[in-house]
This record gives structure tokens, C-alpha cells and sequence, in this order.
């Protein structure tokens, strides 16, 4: 099937941002009744994308894809990497819990800046935004657009990505985990 590759474009990422702004400064923040709307709609698009997030880690765990991952996984400031053992289905899984935290760590944030700080417009794009990240993300596009896990950047371990290098052109850099190319099978000489 594939994922939509305009979902996954650095310049629909753009153009949303500058198109949802653009909406923002339409929207009379003063009415009460408009801001308990955006209040509601961020935080029940908040929870749904959490309650899909462990739909997707369900989705995971029913595949119980237990093919054996070996990798190095190197610590900020740390000389030497550590060497971690699991499975497909355990990675995965770890993978969208990162994402889920995430979530709610950006849910604080926001929160903080809305409710502290007066900010409103980030209640109409992180309504939006999240759906967005949950559907781009690596697990999904594997378990939920059915995309080739074995090459590119959905090959695990995941490289962690420096969110400038798209727009810069440039590769993923910093990466905090390095494969240790041991996919299960013997090699014969």
C-alpha cells in the first residue's frame, strides 16, 4: 500500500505551518466561547492521538514480530555505546512509548504557555499537528501503510534524525543508536 508521500515532505510540513498560522489570525481569541472550543479541541485531540498511539503498540504486539534486533545504543557523552538485545515487537513498542511521551510532554508545554502565558494560537495547531507526527511516524508507516521496514530510514534501528537536516538537505546526523548488522542469519563464506 504505501504511505502518502506528501504526508512525510518537509514542504507540506511548511505549508501547513504557514496555512494554520494564517488561519490563527482569523479566529477571534477574545470570544470565550471560540477559546473553550479550541480548549476542548486541544485537549480531546490530545487524548485520541494518545488512545491511537496505544492502538498502534496493540498493532505491534498482535504482528508479535519477535525477529532478534542487536544494536548499539551510545549515551550523550558517553566514550563507549552500550550493547542492547531485543525484538522487533519490544523496540517497536519502546518506540511508540518515546512517541506517547513526547506527546505529553508537548501537551505541558503547551499548557503551560496557554494557561500561565495567555498563548492561544498553538491550541489550533497542536490540535492538528499530533494526528500528523502519529501518522508519520516510523512505526505506522511500517504497521499502518504497510512500508518496506528493511531499507532506508525504517530499517531498525532507527537513526535519530536532526530535524533541520531535511530542510538543510542534508542526512540524518548525531545518531544515537548504530547498528551492529546482525539481522539473525549466519553468513556463509
Amino acid at each position: 500500500m504505501g504511505s502518502p508521500g506528501f504526508l512525510t515532505s518537509p514542504m507540506f510540513n511548511v505549508a501547513f505551518m504557514l496555512v494554520t498560522m494564517q488561519l490563527g489570525k482569523k479566529i477571534d481569541w477574545e470570544d470565550p466561547s471560540i477559546l473553550m472550543m479550541a480548549r476542548i479541541g486541544y485537549y480531546g485531540a490530545q487524548v485520541l492521538v494518545i488512545l491511537l498511539a496505544y492502538a498502534l503498540i496493540q498493532l505491534v504486539k498482535s504482528k508479535n514480530d519477535t525477529t532478534e534486533l542487536k544494536y548499539t545504543e551510545t549515551k550523550a557523552g558517553a566514550t563507549q555505546g552500550q550493547e542492547i538485545k531485543t525484538t522487533n515487537v519490544a523496540y517497536d513498542s519502546a518506540q511508540v512509548q518515546s512517541f506517547i511521551q513526547s506527546t505529553l510532554t508537548s501537551v505541558a508545554m503547551i499548557s503551560l504557555m496557554h494557561w500561565q502565558f495567555k498563548f492561544t494560537q498553538p491550541l489550533l495547531m497542536q490540535s492538528i499537528l499530533p494526528f500528523k507526527n502519529l501518522l508519520t511516524h516510523k512505526i505506522a508507516l511500517i504497521y499502518l501503510w504497510g512500508d518496506d521496514a528493511s531499507e532506508g530510514n525504517l530499517k531498525r534501528p532507527f537513526q535519530a534524525e536532526n530535524p533541520l537536516a531535511a530542510l538543510m538537505g542534508g542526512a540524518a546526523g548525531g545518531a544515537a543508536e548504530t547498528p551492529a548488522v546482525d539481522d539473525g542469519h549466519a553468513k556463509k563464506d
